[in-house]
């Protein structure tokens, strides 16, 4: 058995990072370059290892998924399922997918220890058996069997002056996510990939992920004052997006959380990342996540229609 790896534990075995670049190390020991983009990497990968054997094992069908199903998802989706993948490879990639009971799986989810995550794993294993069944490799998704853990939705309201206190001792950037939040009900990544091109005539177009229709917000004094902000940001380019770096880029969804982080912790009095604590005292007394922003729009607006859900369900889950 080889060593566990200190880093970059989301590789598939054999799998390493080196110089920029993606490589493959097969049985005899050759390397095989996999590019530099991790998700076209991933297809490669299975490409590689999906062509030297007959598919037998739900290891061979999270190969074959991740080379014809993956790519067909949004980027950060992808993230997800392959992570939800690598953990379930650990156990059932080496069984034949009709040897894969209900009481196994339940077995699994018990012992995950972290509820939500086995639920969205759960998911994913049904997805699994869906195309396995499809390619004729399975006869039967035993995941229709296993009730997902029961989930508590979020309960957590931004009071306005919570709001307000956080978002004045925040950096220009942030406290600009926070306003469109408000104003919009829309997620952090759509808020990032924001472009001056989603501004058009009859007003701010807010796509929705996996492929619904955008939300049209019309024009209003406060929401024109809002974008016009965003142009106020200092860039050393000029750069498409709303909410940018200095350098004109968008920010990553791990910079925007590093970011988001540091603003907690000065907002509970708390040292930042350089050991400094630079609020003589605590703003709030709770933290909040910036998705709790999303819900306090639904709460906040009447109707939420404006967050592009399909049924009211929904808005209570938010």
């Amino acid at each position: 058995m080889g060593r566990r790896r200190k880093s970059r534990k989301d590789l598939p075995e054999r799998v390493y990072s080196k110089h920029g670049s993606y490589f493959f190390v097969d049985r005899k020991n050759k390397w095989h370059n996999l590019g530099k983009d991790f998700h076209q990497a991933l297809i490669r990968y299975a490409e590689i290892n999906s062509s030297a054997y007959v598919v037998t094992r739900l290891g061979h069908v999270m190969d074959r998924f991740i080379k014809e199903e993956l790519p067909k998802l949004a980027i950060r989706t992808r993230k997800d399922r392959f992570r939800e993948i690598d953990n379930l490879r650990k156990v059932f990639g080496a069984m034949r997918p009709d040897d894969i009971t209900s009481q196994q799986i339940y077995k699994y989810m018990d012992l995950r220890n972290a509820p939500v995550r086995a639920n969205r794993e759960r998911s994913t294993l049904s997805r699994l058996f869906q195309c396995a069944i499809r390619w004729g490799i399975a006869t039967q998704n035993p995941c229709r069997d296993v009730r997902p853990n029961k989930e508590t939705p979020r309960d957590r309201y931004v009071e306005d002056w919570e709001f307000w206190a956080v978002h004045d001792i925040a950096p220009l950037p942030v406290q600009l996510a926070m306003q469109i939040a408000l104003a919009t009900g829309a997620a952090q990544g759509i808020i990032l990939n924001l472009t001056h091109r989603d501004c058009k005539e009859d007003g701010l177009y807010i796509p929705m992920r996996k492929g619904g229709k955008p939300v049209i917000l019309e024009w209003t004094p406060e929401l024109r004052a809002l974008v016009e902000r965003c142009k106020s940001i200092r860039t050393t380019i000029s750069s498409v997006y709303l909410i940018c770096n200095r350098h004109g880029q968008r920010y990553t969804p791990h910079g925007f959380k590093a970011m988001w982080q540091r603003v907690m912790r000065r907002a509970m009095g708390q040292p930042t990342y350089n050991g400094q604590q630079d609020v003589p005292s605590p703003v709030i007394e709770e933290r909040f996540t910036f998705h709790d922003l999303r819900a306090k729009s639904a709460s906040d607006h009447e109707t939420g229609e404006h967050l592009g859900h399909q049924s009211n369900a929904m808005l209570k889950r938010v």
